[in-house]
């Protein structure tokens, strides 16, 4: 699978009201830093790195919407990449 499709798949997963939406959202204040997220969502099957994350966040931001609004645990990842 890309890294392209991974991203993909995780914003459709783990975005808006989803079981992984949730799970990740309440993970996210344990995490240390762009690995443990990583580890998180490896965990759960998602062929990602910490680069993948960061391009993910910079294009998020990028957005004229602030980053994650509206996103549910997705947002809540992409908000935390960008603040470390």
């Amino acid at each position: 699978m890309s890294r392209t499709t991974a991203m993909e798949r995780l914003k459709a997963d783990a975005s808006g009201n989803t079981g992984l939406s949730h799970v990740l959202a309440e993970a996210i204040p344990g995490f240390a830093s762009p690995e443990d997220a990583v580890n998180f969502l490896t965990a759960r099957g998602f062929d990602v790195t910490a680069r993948d994350l960061v391009e993910a966040a910079a294009d998020e931001a990028r957005d004229e919407t602030p980053v994650g609004e509206g996103e549910g645990g997705y947002g809540a990842l992409m908000r935390f990449i960008i603040d470390r």
